[in-house]
């Protein structure tokens, strides 16, 4: 049987579909999404009991050749006025796919049952700043040891991996002022027998060895069983927390180095032989200490919280630009990596980064889903009223 359906419209939280069987006369299906059901009606024939078979044939369409699919995009509780109209959404037919998301100025609304960052009760330890390794440059060589924080999105496939440093040889140009070229990755202390390596660098290297070890996302796999996959999160989760111990013991010896850069890697695969120097930009990761802080604001309807964080005093936007698991930036000095003190902060700095680091939540839905969250991020961090 051909099937043939077309999104019509999305008005006061109802998806209006097209549905055509074979050469019959269009009908229409009905859907509502809520957090536990999904509710479904047709023009012709469904009732409380009975499920027509235009309903039928439409959702078996949707799956298509999977096993689920995804409604998503189409649950908004609570964002539609008494006219069925929404002040926050933006609702458009785009290239025959009807889109609907939020407008820009209210990126970030929760929606009820939205999974926030879990914070623990447990007080966790702010980092300290301690004095740093100085780096000299050589004076009888072009040959150098570098760093490089490498980075790639962890919500890929195949070899995709958390951020880790990798050493590096590069060559100095004749002054011997910045790095010109670059050798090759050090994957092993064997990599590095042809250079002069102080003690200290070879401590970082070793650092850098464990940190590769554990690096690699081990993604679920299709049709995995539940407790290979509890198993595969479980060791993932275990991993982040040894790899931000370890950058924590590299900072000290690390952050005062001449020769430091950042390259998205798109994966683990990528990581060998010679480091492509169109992909490689100098960048500083220092030794002070981020203090993440929230600004909270009320818009009448709906709750705004923003973070930001302050190093020395100073508050800064957070930069969109890199999105480093174990680092925050700063919008204006992208570039400069502060390293946070704790696993929570990293997860905190993940989620918000989804939503140009805003959280808007409608008065409607507060009380019942976001106090908690918000009553325990001020009791950990500062809040400024604006």
């Amino acid at each position: 049987m051909r099937i043939k359906r077309r999104k019509l419209s999305f008005h006061n939280e109802l998806l209006t579909i097209g549905v055509t069987l074979d050469s019959e006369e269009e009908e229409k299906i009905y859907i509502k999404v809520t957090a536990s059901e999904l509710l479904v009606s047709c023009s012709v024939d469904t009732t409380d009991s009975y499920l027509s078979r235009y309903a039928y044939f439409a959702l078996y369409d949707m799956m298509s050749i999977y096993d689920q699919t995804d409604f998503e995009d189409y649950y908004w509780p609570g964002f539609f006025d008494g006219n069925g109209e929404s002040r926050y959404l933006m609702i458009r037919m785009y290239k025959g796919t009807l889109v609907v998301f939020p407008k820009v100025r209210y990126k970030g609304l929760y929606k009820p049952e939205q999974a926030l960052p879990s914070i623990s009760d447990k007080i966790e330890g702010k980092r300290q700043a301690v004095e740093v390794f100085k780096e000299s440059a050589p004076n009888n060589t072009q040959e150098i040891l570098g760093f490089c924080l490498a980075d790639t999105s962890t919500e890929r496939w195949h070899t995709n991996h958390f951020p880790f440093l990798v050493p590096y040889i590069g060559i100095l140009d004749n002054n011997r002022t910045f790095v010109k070229g670059f050798k090759k990755y050090v994957l092993s202390h064997g990599d590095i027998s042809a250079l002069d390596v102080d003690p200290i660098q070879d401590k970082l290297v070793e650092i850098c060895i464990e940190m590769k070890k554990i690096a690699l996302v081990n993604y679920p796999q299709y049709r995995d069983e539940e407790d290979v996959i509890a198993k595969k999160r479980a060791a993932n989760r275990e991993n982040f927390a040894r790899l931000l111990e370890l950058w924590h013991q590299a900072l000290p010896i690390l952050a005062g180095r001449l020769y430091i850069h950042y390259r998205f890697t798109y994966g683990m695969r990528n990581v060998k032989g010679k480091p492509s120097k169109q992909d490689m930009k100098p960048c500083i990761i220092s030794n002070e200490v981020p203090e993440i802080c929230f600004l909270w604001k009320d818009k009448g309807d709906y709750f705004k919280l923003e973070l930001r964080f302050v190093i020395v005093g100073n508050m800064h936007e957070v930069s969109q630009f890199f999105d480093t698991a174990f680092f925050v930036t700063a919008s204006g000095d992208p570039k400069r990596f502060f390293l946070l003190s704790s696993v929570t902060e990293c997860q905190l700095i993940s989620f918000f980064s989804k939503s140009s680091f805003q959280l808007l939540m409608l008065k409607t839905h507060y009380e019942d889903h976001c106090r908690e969250f918000v009553g325990k991020l001020r009791s950990r961090y500062r809040f400024i009223n604006r």
